[in-house]
């Protein structure tokens, strides 16, 4: 009676362990790896029956310290890298680490999503997407519109932000999971921005479908020609406007007082 009642209290204590590691994970895992582990196959591995993600002391590594690859998980190679998430406190860490390697990594994953475009362009309006991309339709909740930041296909001659990342093969990179990374971000500018405000699940797929249609094409041309060839045509036309009233300057204004008095 005694074994059942101990194993029982640790059974609960587990329970209440992973409920909060489980609350974790889906504020900062699962943009990239997805609600159940399955990841993304190619682009993020997936940590459902992943031998590695079964070990909590690994995956508390991990997270303090982030991982880049290559890195191979069952048949797939995986080069991306994964940021460390210092925010989280220790407890945080531990919780979270034991919620991916008790909870996830013992269970098999349904298959991952491929990396392809098709899926996340079928689901939004990549029009409405656009829109929402260069500010021009507001997000429901008051986010930021991306153009802020970042950069892509479809953006304009200025182009966009420079603070994050080009976002010109973000559908190739991400693909099926992309509206997914959008709705719930997991990096931790993103998080600031827009953990408040997040994107409605329409936004997302919309923003995602836009991304998407411009996977393949060639990144934006460089700004800093654009901005300097800009401001060249703006002296040139200011020099043109002034040239006409230039020649009266040589005369100082003593001295065309002197000779209309003359």
């Amino acid at each position: 009676m005694r074994k059942t009642l101990v194993l029982a209290s640790l059974l609960w204590l587990a329970g209440a362990a992973w409920a909060g590691g489980a609350e974790l994970y889906a504020q900062n895992c699962a943009s990239c790896h997805g609600p159940g582990g399955e990841g993304v196959a190619g682009v993020f591995p997936p940590l459902a029956g992943n031998p590695r993600a079964a070990d909590a002391a690994y995956v508390a590594r991990v997270v303090r310290n982030g991982l880049s690859g290559p890195l191979t998980v069952g048949d797939r190679t995986y080069s991306g890298s994964m940021p460390p998430f210092a925010q989280l406190s220790d407890a945080d860490v531990e919780a979270l680490a034991g919620y991916v390697a008790g909870r996830l990594a013992a269970v098999g994953a349904a298959p991952a999503p491929g990396p392809g475009t098709t899926a996340a362009a079928a689901a939004g309006d990549p029009e409405a997407g656009r829109a929402y991309f260069l500010g021009k339709r507001r997000f429901a909740r008051g986010a930021t519109p991306c153009v802020a930041c970042h950069d892509a296909p479809g953006t304009g001659a200025l182009g966009g932000g420079t603070l994050g990342p080009d976002l010109s093969d973000a559908g190739a990179r991400f693909g099926a999971g992309l509206a997914q990374l959008l709705e719930r971000p997991g990096f931790k500018v993103m998080r600031s921005l827009y953990g408040d405000r997040p994107l409605t699940p329409e936004e997302a797929r919309d923003v995602a479908a836009f991304l998407a249609s411009g996977s393949g094409a060639p990144a934006p041309a460089a700004r800093g020609w654009r901005f300097a060839g800009l401001g060249a045509l703006g002296t040139l036309l200011l020099f043109l406007v002034l040239f006409p009233f230039w020649p009266r300057q040589r005369e100082s204004y003593r001295d065309r007082l002197l000779r209309r008095k003359a």
